[in-house]
């Protein structure tokens, strides 16, 4: 969930929840009265400004539930607060009775002493009669033509004092309701909105780390790329100079010196692809594109493939493949770098004569192993983490670069991503190196 759906959500609470609060306690206060009402405590009225008020209440309650059919279940209600004895209500259609509350006598008996409010608007006069409060007024509208009365009784000693009790707590207790309602939410949209703004502030963090990560591992791939091509850039001049200095005077002197160089410049050809090959699979992935192989017999054809060669180099290699070996999404040519890479590491630093590489192809349910395990040096634990790093050689004083340009793990590393894959290192007892390149596993093609 984003920022601005919980910057959403947090409003529609602070909207919505004061309102419904507010309504439960109008709903509540209300039903406190008609209990009370129906025990005998009703409202009293005893000022001109309350019966005014009570009035114009009562008088848009009365003809919002005759237009909406709502007399039984608003109107009465409303009424009921009201002592029987000490009010009447009615209200006329075209001199036809509507609804009526109440006790006639007192409005009959009313007449006209003291004015209070005339309302033109609404075509309503309020006054008094001796001791009662009268409000009269005519509605009109395309089809109804209404005349309102309601006449109260004024209450010559004052309100019920429980009815004025409970409406003093009920305020009360709604005012810290209230306060309470407030500072909850407050807390809930806080946390609500904060937890995102964490959310945030972890991945800013993650991303922070990861650039200066990045930026780490530029600066050691400069770093290496400054000091593995300026070794076999020396070597080619030293030789070159000393081809035209005349230190080899010999034609086979000569064609020795020429040999270095035509090495060195190799030795540099390879690194220049190396490093090409590496930038072009951080920016160029779509231009690779993947399709279904199997790969127990991809690895074996590559085998067949470059038997001859590894063992001009001193590298014998096994195969072991399960029955049957699922299949994987990658492309061939980037797969087969990978076990060029592997496999050449294991031809390099060969203890022996003659190394020796099993290569194993198997499979669990959601992914398909190419381990790869030679009988070579290993490394140390220390080393196992930083060995896929760019340039990065066991060999920390970098005084033997000729034994490769320290790109080829990161390149694996590189293409196993591409491939959604992962490729982990460990030593083998006693002495050797294994690779356990990890595939996700393909289903049957449909």
């Amino acid at each position: 969930m984003n920022l601005q759906i919980r910057i959403w959500i947090s409003n529609v609470v602070l909207f919505v929840v004061p309102i419904l609060i507010a309504i439960i306690l109008f709903l509540l206060y209300f039903t406190g009265l008609r209990i009370l009402a129906n025990a005998g405590y009703y409202l009293r009225i005893e000022q001109e400004q309350q019966f005014k008020s009570v009035s114009r209440i009562t008088e848009t309650i009365t003809f919002y539930g005759l237009e909406n059919d709502l007399i039984n279940s608003l109107v009465k209600p409303s009424y009921s607060l009201l002592d029987p004895k000490e009010v009447y209500v009615e209200v006329l259609d075209q001199g036809s009775m509507v609804y009526n509350y109440g006790n006639p006598q007192i409005y009959s008996a009313s007449a006209i002493v003291g004015l209070i409010d005339v309302n033109p608007e609404l075509q309503g006069i309020v006054y008094q009669s001796n001791n009662t409060f009268v409000y009269e007024m005519r509605k009109y509208d395309g089809r109804h033509s209404y005349v309102y009365h309601i006449a109260i009784r004024r209450a010559t000693h004052g309100s019920d004092s429980l009815i004025e009790s409970v409406s003093f707590y009920i305020i009360v207790v709604s005012i810290l309701l209230f306060i309470v309602t407030f500072f909850a939410i407050n807390r809930f949209v806080t946390r609500f909105i904060m937890i995102h703004v964490k959310n945030m502030t972890k991945s800013l963090e993650m991303a922070n780390r990861q650039i200066e990560m990045e930026q780490e591992q530029q600066k050691e791939l400069l770093a290496g790329i400054s000091h593995d091509i300026r070794t076999p850039l020396t070597a080619i001049k030293a030789y070159a100079e000393g081809v035209r200095d005349g230190i080899a005077p010999t034609e086979e002197q000569q064609k020795r010196y020429m040999g270095i160089i035509l090495k060195r410049a190799n030795d540099l050809d390879s690194m220049l692809e190396e490093l090409f090959l590496i930038t072009t699979l951080n920016y160029k992935k779509e231009s690779r594109p993947s399709e279904r192989i199997e790969l127990g017999q991809f690895v074996r054809d590559f085998v067949e493939d470059h038997l001859a060669p590894y063992q001009s180099k001193g590298l014998e290699i096994k195969v072991r493949i399960a029955t049957e070996t699922p299949f994987i999404n990658a492309n061939p040519q980037l797969l087969q770098r990978v076990l060029q890479n592997v496999l050449n590491n294991s031809a390099k630093y060969k203890m022996t004569d003659i190394g020796h590489c099993i290569i194993d192809v198997t499979s669990d349910d959601d992914f398909v192993y190419c381990v790869i395990s030679d009988d070579g040096p290993g490394v140390p634990p220390e080393s196992l983490e930083r060995l896929m790093r760019p340039f990065y050689r066991v060999d920390s004083s970098r005084t033997n670069p000729q034994e490769g340009s320290g790109l080829g793990l990161s390149i694996i590393r590189r293409i196993m991503e591409i491939f959604e894959g992962r490729v982990m290192i460990e030593n083998v007892r006693p002495h050797g190196l294994r690779i356990i390149l990890e595939f996700p596993k393909q289903g049957e093609e449909s």
